[in-house]
């Protein structure tokens, strides 16, 4: 059984968000990279047709538990915030996703947005960002779409599309198989 070592809530900088989109009620809009020394995490949150990064506080922390076993969050510091500016989306970003690569190196951020439109932003330990993979096909039907990586093959990503009802894979840029139900 899981069990919650800790919980934390930050604030998010209204200079950053100023005005936070609701988008679908399905999406993935959060993703998170923790330290290796667990000092601090990065949490990408999407708003729009924008991803935002913040480093959050990680210090010692114990998870507090309220009436019925409710879990009470630790309000800890906002160290850094800004826009990542590698995942250039025209419409609502609907779904996010961080996956580490085997180097541990590398780490590849992926987001889809209502058209469908998938954005691939590889970035090293250092932040900073490599070249991406854009893939803009079937720009027509408004909806909710999600986004996974190959956890064998992180190349290779699925992304689901309420409106087409399909589920497309793709292996970097190329368009392997649709599968509609």
């Amino acid at each position: 059984m899981l069990e919650a070592k800790r919980l934390n809530k930050a604030v998010v900088p209204e200079t950053l968000i100023s005005h936070p989109s609701p988008a679908n009620l399905q999406c993935t809009r959060l993703a998170v990279h923790a330290n290796e020394d667990a000092s601090s995490c990065w949490i990408y949150v999407a708003s729009g047709s924008r991803i935002y990064k913040l480093q959050i506080e990680m210090k010692d922390s114990s998870v507090g538990l309220g009436k019925e076993s409710l879990l009470i969050p630790e309000h800890t510091q906002v160290l850094d915030s800004s826009l990542v500016s590698r995942c250039p989306h025209r419409s609502e970003i609907q779904s996010i996703v961080l996956a580490e690569s085997e180097s541990k190196d590398c780490s590849i951020l992926g987001s889809v947005d209502s058209y469908g439109h998938l954005i691939v932003s590889p970035f090293d330990d250092s932040n900073t960002y490599l070249l991406g993979i854009m893939v803009l096909e079937k720009a027509a039907g408004l909806g909710w779409a999600g986004l996974c990586f190959n956890p064998n093959q992180l190349s290779m990503a699925a992304v689901a599309r309420s409106f087409w009802k399909s589920i497309d894979i793709y292996d970097q840029d190329i368009h392997l198989r649709t599968f509609i139900p």
